[in-house]
């Protein structure tokens, strides 16, 4: 017994797109009839691509893009996302001066200019492995893109 046929039963036929795309809709409420298509799709192949399968969706007057594809994925777990890790800064120390004191006698062998430096450093490889992490996630969403439209 697959889970389709777990679902209640209602006055249109389980076997006609209309009863499917009724079933969809109550397992993935909230989701639109592109992403429900897709979704019924890729339970049967989760190989297919949009190209695969773009025709049949224009047959039921369903409007089919990548986005749908792509969304229709991540509801069947096809696509696992992982979140960007947050970078880890050190915690700079502040100290004080007193006005009484000079320079020199408060230094303490690091200079406020050298924490500063050494905190701009940070803030500047922090951003630059972000930067990195957005690259590879755009190369990654322009070949889903790519596969998506069959190229």
């Amino acid at each position: 017994m697959n889970s389709i046929d777990s679902e209640p039963r209602s006055s249109a036929s389980t076997d006609s797109w209309e009863g499917i795309l009724e079933t969809l809709r109550r397992r993935y409420p909230g989701q639109k009839d592109s992403v429900l298509f897709c979704i019924y799709k890729l339970q049967h192949n989760p190989d297919l691509t949009l190209r695969d399968f773009a025709a049949e969706a224009k047959l039921y007057g369903i409007p089919t893009a990548g986005r749908a594809l792509h969304s229709a994925r991540q509801l069947l777990g096809l696509i696992k996302e992982t979140p960007a890790p947050a970078p880890v800064l050190e915690e700079v120390p502040v100290t004080r001066r007193r006005r009484d004191r000079t320079p020199e006698t408060d230094d303490g062998g690091a200079s406020i200019e050298t924490k500063v430096l050494a905190a701009v450093r940070q803030i500047q490889s922090a951003a630059s492995g972000e930067a990195e992490q957005l690259r590879a996630a755009i190369r990654q969403a322009i070949a889903i893109l790519q596969r998506a439209v069959g190229d």
